[in-house]
């Protein structure tokens, strides 16, 4: 990179001073986490719905699950431009995979008859194989297993050419790389698509009975999508409050992500109506009442939060260039975009167990949510802290002429 392109990026991180928290207070935040089940068992006044916590699971997993699709999608369009963003995009999927893992166990042993209680229906209430609890546990293991063996072999295949060079342990084909991991892309996307399918089956379409949408799986794995596409955002101030001493984002950087999101915007909108569409015409009691109690009474201002934070505010914002330009500007539509998607995981589960409830009501499930996230974020410093930030071999290489 040279002076004057180095040079040229520095307007673009108005961030750059702010200052990192320290892994201690991340650490502090993940014992307060741990700490509240332990005081919720044994305070006769406090209790865990744990409501929140599947809420806030199911949302950090699919947002970190999004890096390294992000990725593979990038890898089979050849943007050239999306290069920088790789390696912690990557780094975020791995550091998420054994809470992604421990927390649907701890999930389906003891949370299942509150979220799940469909396996406890009546023996003349259902027949299907589908609905029975070992079949629950063996194919949302395996949807999880299948996603991150898959990750974990695509992230090791693009770390070995920089651990090489950092090793001295000899010359890595860096060609022979890169089409390993093109070859890649389909399977981590494919394996990726299998996984929230199966969740958004269980984890959110299955609690309303009668409910058999055809276009609720995508509208749920491309919100997971949607969030992780605008975390990356965040990751050129992340960079920098990890120690690195040069930076490769720069205006085609920022300037391209948000033309991503921008056509990200409008694909979350169809998809979400799209599963509405039937339902609204054909008047459908069953599938019109979760639309109905998300839209009106209680849940009416998370529901029109959930709409402005993922479609309105992006949508309007991205049509002027000063926003697209700028990096605060976008981490703003980057964290209005995830609360939004947060709040629509929300209204998938909690308003089916509760007319009227309020997420900040009990503090101990708010407690035990931020310490998940500061667990996470605690894994995705440390890992950013001992292996390169930046996918240098292929940031170096010379993209391969058109034919």
């Amino acid at each position: 990179m040279s002076t004057e392109q180095a040079a040229a990026i520095v307007p673009y991180l108005p961030l750059r001073r702010v200052r990192n928290a320290t892994p201690g207070v991340l650490i502090a935040l993940t014992f307060l986490g741990v700490a509240n089940p332990v005081y919720g068992s044994s305070s006769e006044t406090a209790s865990l719905d744990f409501g929140l916590l599947i809420v806030s699971y199911m949302f950090l997993m699919g947002v970190s699950q999004a890096g390294v699709v992000f990725c593979a999608i990038c890898r089979l369009v050849g943007a050239q431009w999306a290069k920088p963003y790789y390696r912690l995009a990557e780094l975020s999927t791995m550091a998420f995979s054994p809470f992604a893992i421990l927390g649907f166990l701890l999930i389906y042993y003891y949370a299942r008859d509150d979220l799940f209680y469909w396996l406890s229906a009546s023996p003349d209430a259902h027949l299907s194989p589908w609905l029975n609890a070992n079949w629950l546990l063996a194919r949302d293991l395996f949807g999880l297993l299948l996603f991150y063996g898959l990750s974990g072999i695509y992230v090791l295949k693009g770390l070995r050419p920089d651990l090489a060079s950092v090793s001295s342990a000899g010359n890595v084909d860096h060609r022979e790389v890169e089409r390993q991991l093109y070859l890649l892309s389909p399977l981590v996307i494919f394996g990726f698509v299998i996984c929230n399918t199966l969740f958004a089956w269980d984890f959110a379409m299955m609690l309303i009975p009668h409910w058999h949408s055809t276009v609720f799986p995508i509208h749920f794995w491309f919100g997971n999508l949607f969030a992780g596409t605008a975390a990356m955002v965040a990751i050129p101030v992340m960079l920098d409050r990890f120690s690195v001493t040069e930076s490769y984002f720069g205006p085609d950087q920022i300037r391209n992500l948000s033309m991503l999101i921008t056509a990200f915007t409008l694909f979350w909108l169809y998809f979400f109506w799209a599963q509405f569409f039937v339902i609204w015409f054909g008047n459908l009691p069953h599938e019109a009442d979760p639309l109905w109690r998300q839209m009106d009474g209680h849940y009416a201002p998370y529901f029109w939060t959930m709409m402005a934070g993922c479609f309105f505010v992006p949508f309007v914002a991205l049509i002027f260039a000063l926003v697209n330009r700028s990096l605060l500007a976008m981490c703003i539509i980057g964290l209005g975009i995830n609360l939004g998607i947060w709040i629509n995981k929300y209204l998938m589960v909690v308003p089916v167990f509760s007319p009227d409830d309020r997420p900040l009501d009990n503090l101990l499930d708010v407690g035990l949510s931020i310490g998940l996230l500061a667990s996470f974020l605690t894994v995705v410093v440390l890992l950013a802290r001992r292996l390169p930030v930046y996918s240098y071999w292929e940031i170096n290489l010379t993209p391969k002429p058109r034919r």
